[in-house]
């Protein structure tokens, strides 16, 4: 892990989800005063550029951590769902005991694992990941928000849902991890971002349904402070591990490496 010298302005990887906004919108908005250089991308795009060093810290899905020794988690941030998260779903064209075929969403691969991870240790099925004629496609983010208005609720499986009831824990989806190793003051700056979004969603979801028109606001309101969680607990930490460990022992993730934070 290489040293940040203090000298010239780091590179923050950003996902554009919703469910990200309170983790960093008073860092890009300057409310919370910085000379971060901001590179917005898809969660499947910011993982790479963190990899490659192409950017210092990224807002990555937490499975990206078992691709490099060199990595750290900020302490204290997370995006994570207590039981429903809404935003990470399997829609279902058939029973659950029939499905064959699953279509993977591959924005997102901590989403992808946990699927895999479901599929072999909760429902004991073995099934082929596929592109087109599948019985059941996983769907992330505000697209599935978007894909639950017009869905029937039982064809609908919530992965936070399946997760707590097989192993009664929260979920972690995503976290703040760098490949140097930063400043005390730095971490700070990401700590009081979380705490600002959390204390002014209704300042966030009306630039973002304004911006993005994907959503109404109460539905935008209702979604970040009913189903989505920013503090990165014990619980959770405990929950990461845990998901490390069934992911690595079905190969959804190449190494199940030790958790270290900054």
């Amino acid at each position: 892990m290489i040293d940040y010298d203090g000298k010239g302005s780091l590179k923050i990887a950003l996902v554009e989800f919703l469910n990200a906004f309170p983790l960093y919108y008073a860092l890009k908005e300057r409310v919370i005063d910085n000379d971060f250089m901001f590179i917005p991308k898809p969660p499947s795009v910011c993982a790479p550029l963190l990899r490659n060093q192409e950017v210092d810290i990224g807002n990555v899905p937490i499975v990206e951590y078992a691709q490099s020794k060199n990595y750290k988690i900020i302490k204290e941030c997370c995006i994570s769902a207590t039981k429903r998260v809404k935003s990470v779903i399997l829609i279902l064209n058939k029973p659950i005991h029939q499905l064959k075929r699953v279509k993977l969403d591959k924005n997102s691969n901590t989403s992808v694992a946990l699927t895999k991870v479901l599929f072999k240790y909760k429902y004991n099925l073995s099934v082929d990941y596929v592109e087109n004629d599948y019985d059941c496609e996983l769907v992330i983010g505000d697209r599935a928000l978007e894909r639950l208005k017009t869905v029937k609720e039982e064809q609908v499986l919530d992965l936070a849902v399946e997760w707590y009831k097989m192993t009664s824990l929260p979920f972690v989806f995503a976290t703040w991890i760098t490949n140097k190793n930063i400043t005390e003051d730095t971490v700070n700056l990401f700590i009081k971002s979380k705490e600002w979004g959390v204390q002014n969603i209704d300042t966030i979801c009306k630039d973002f349904t304004h911006l993005n028109n994907l959503t109404t606001l109460q539905l935008c309101k209702d979604y970040l402070q009913n189903n989505i969680s920013y503090d990165l607990t014990k619980e959770k930490i405990t929950a990461i591990e845990l998901f490390f460990n069934y992911a690595y022992r079905c190969s959804a993730i190449p190494a199940n490496n030790k958790l270290e934070f900054v």
